[in-house]
């Protein structure tokens, strides 16, 4: 095989020497981060305890209470995050959709970057490549989608019943 058959083959199929094909310091810094992120926020979340009230569980790390909710009575949209992933974290998915249903896709999400940055940061892969392989962009859009709307469903939700 030639030098440019090799150039026209996926990067995932040449043999490796490629330096195209491999990641720089940026991309080690990049897949670090990216693995000890999502790791340190599941280590705190088992450490905590779920607030029962289905928010407020933050507090526990010595954070104020959501200055949003304490100003308009309305929980924004990160209210009850920390008390879904604390929840997650133990395998109860009911209180964790209760506390905040969009917590529980974000905690699938963060869960399951941790084994793919590890095999980046192990592989030296490209960031930007590789996540483009796995179409990340398209889990960005629905994490945030589902933030809007599970938010939207919960202020709704409050003003129906009020």
């Amino acid at each position: 095989m030639s030098e440019s058959d090799s150039a026209a083959l996926p990067a995932n199929l040449n043999s490796g020497n490629d330096d195209r094909a491999r990641g720089n310091m940026w991309s080690r810094v990049t897949w670090f981060i990216l693995f000890a992120t999502p790791l340190a926020v599941m280590i705190t979340a088992a450490f905590l305890t779920p607030d029962p009230q289905g928010h407020g569980t933050h507090t526990q790390l010595g954070l104020p209470p959501c200055g949003f909710l304490v100003y308009t009575g309305i929980p924004c949209p990160g209210c009850g995050l920390t008390t879904s992933f604390t929840n997650m974290i133990r395998g109860n998915f009911t209180q964790a959709t209760m506390a905040n249903a969009f917590g529980v896709p974000l905690f699938l999400v963060s869960f399951f970057t941790i084994p793919i940055a590890f095999v980046g940061l192990v592989k030296n892969l490209p960031v930007v490549d590789t996540l483009d392989r796995l179409q990340f962009e398209k889990v960005a859009i629905l994490l945030a989608l589902t933030s809007i709307v599970v938010w939207t469903i919960r202020v709704g939700a409050m003003w129906l019943t009020a």
